[in-house]
């Protein structure tokens, strides 16, 4: 997404833009918000260079654009740093920066945790150190937050018993498994395991989203079992999205090998691939170059966007700032491209959607989207 606005801006610089393609990076620089005034065409014909040093402000910049079906090129693009907004078009829809988006805050390290026995525990509220301990396996919380399970005695295998950590809308968080796995955890996202897993295997249950380290045991496969799908795998990285309100079940893998298996068929997966489950028709396919960046995003704290739907990008606003959606009139089938910090505010969020004319009205927690 970086790369072709890195591109435009290299062949501005080079010369080689098509009068359409200079007309948006000159758009783009008369609309910085400079403490001077800013140039106009002729001084930016002779300062190429200085357009290239205020359009590239590292990583840290948003970029949103909205891209129609019928064509690739893109007919919003909206990049924004602290003080900068590049907007692309001249009739943007004014800022409405509501009360109350501004009171509603991003999510953070937040779970539930329930053990065998059934003890709920509340991690927000739980002191750092050990709060459970549960066959020879005590099960601690960390400073930075994490939930840690470590073995002090061999545990008995033949004991049943499974703990189940939950995370709400607004939430996430990072647990290490008995085993040594670590699973990192996304909104909205529920994960059961036993305590002491099995002598012959490793299963556990997703209901969400969350990225997988798994420790290698060559006798003992990690298995991940989904409302649609198992995961096997000896000891990988790889990340599942399988939310019950998504149209496709994901499973993207970034290194090892993993068997994707569903009751209609199976496939392998190697590092950059990624399976889609259809969640209507389960059927499953492959994707030989998957986006591993937009879906590692969550974990690296941002929004990506490629191609998504404007629906589809409310749902997951919706999992990260816990606030419900409902839709009046004609929604937008246009697709959007971007990335958006998962730490700015509900308000700076929707400053950068209604620029790109997406209404919202907020009352409390629930937003309103207007099509037109």
């Amino acid at each position: 997404m970086e790369k072709n606005a890195r591109k435009l801006l290299d062949k501005y610089i080079s010369g080689n833009c098509t009068p359409e393609e200079m007309a948006v990076v000159e758009d783009w620089y008369l609309q910085l918000p400079l403490e001077k005034e800013a140039p106009r065409h002729s001084a930016i014909e002779s300062s190429k260079q200085e357009v290239w040093n205020q359009l590239s402000l590292g990583s840290k910049s948003l970029k949103l654009a909205a891209v129609k079906w019928i064509s690739i090129a893109a007919s919003i693009i909206l990049c924004f740093s602290i003080g900068l907004y590049l907007v692309m078009q001249h009739d943007a829809a004014p800022l409405t920066a509501k009360t109350e988006l501004k009171n509603i805050l991003p999510g953070g390290n937040k779970a539930v945790l329930t053990l065998a026995d059934g003890t709920v525990i509340n991690l927000d509220d739980a002191k750092n150190g050990q709060i459970a301990s549960q066959s020879g396996i005590v099960i601690r919380k960390a400073k930075n937050g994490q939930l840690e399970y470590i073995i002090k005695e061999i545990p008995n295998t033949t004991v049943t018993g499974s703990n189940t950590i939950a995370t709400p809308r607004g939430g996430q968080y990072q647990v290490t498994l008995p085993d040594g796995t670590k699973v990192w955890l996304n909104a909205a996202t529920t994960l059961k395991y036993p305590y002491a897993f099995a002598k012959n295997e490793r299963l556990v249950e997703l209901n969400g989203e969350a990225y997988f380290e798994v420790s290698k045991d060559r006798i003992r496969p990690f298995r991940v079992k989904t409302a649609s799908q198992t995961v096997e795998v000896l000891g990988t990285h790889f990340n599942i999205n399988a939310y019950r309100d998504e149209a496709v079940f994901k499973t993207t893998l970034l290194e090892g090998a993993v068997k994707v298996s569903t009751p209609s068929g199976s496939v392998n997966l190697h590092p950059g691939e990624q399976s889609l489950l259809n969640a209507t028709n389960e059927r499953l396919s492959l994707n030989e170059q998957a986006d591993i960046d937009k879906e590692m995003a969550w974990k690296n704290n941002v929004f990506a966007f490629d191609n998504d739907d404007l629906r589809s990008i409310m749902r997951q606003i919706s999992r990260w700032y816990d606030v419900d959606v409902v839709y009046e009139g004609k929604i937008t089938s246009e697709k959007y491209v971007g990335e958006i910090p998962r730490n700015s505010n509900l308000a700076e969020v929707f400053k950068i959607l209604e620029l790109n004319h997406v209404h919202i009205d907020a009352k409390g927690k629930v937003l309103t989207v207007t099509g037109n």
